[in-house]
């Protein structure tokens, strides 16, 4: 994708894509951060837990909207001021999921953009949902105050 300054994106622009969770990206992020706790490394404590299968761990799910948003939607020329996601269900080693960015709002004096972010499994079922405010780097520069 272009590198895109906040006049290229418009209210409704959206990313979207798809990932699978294998034992790979698990082992990976369990090496990362040392999270074992048994509903992501134990399918018969996950079962007990009430959970299907192994559960795909909230940080690892977040993760992929970092490259989203740094990469796709808003792009390289931002940085993430704050991110809000909820939970709604899990999602499990295995799973196809759904990733969305959709440009809720832009804020041309502030040089920012509201996305709203959701991950849904194949179902349609909305496994996370929240809201980022990216900000662009330089986005006053050059610009002078005409008082």
């Amino acid at each position: 994708m272009a590198l895109l300054n906040i006049d290229d994106i418009n209210v409704g622009d959206e990313y979207t894509e798809e990932i699978e969770f294998d034992e790979e990206q698990f082992a990976s992020f369990i090496s990362i951060t040392r999270d074992t706790a048994g509903i992501h490394t134990n399918r018969d404590f996950s079962r007990e837990k009430r959970f299907d299968d192994l559960v795909v761990h909230g940080f690892l799910l977040s993760v992929h909207f970092s490259r989203i948003l740094g990469m796709e939607l808003p792009g390289e020329n931002t940085v993430i001021g704050t991110i809000d996601l909820k939970f709604h269900e899990p999602v499990y080693l295995g799973d196809v999921v759904r990733y969305r960015a959709t440009v809720q709002r832009i804020i041309q004096p502030l040089g920012s953009v509201m996305l709203g972010l959701e991950i849904r499994k194949s179902s349609g079922s909305i496994c996370v949902e929240g809201k980022t405010m990216c900000v662009f780097k330089d986005h006053n520069k050059g610009k002078t105050d005409r008082g």
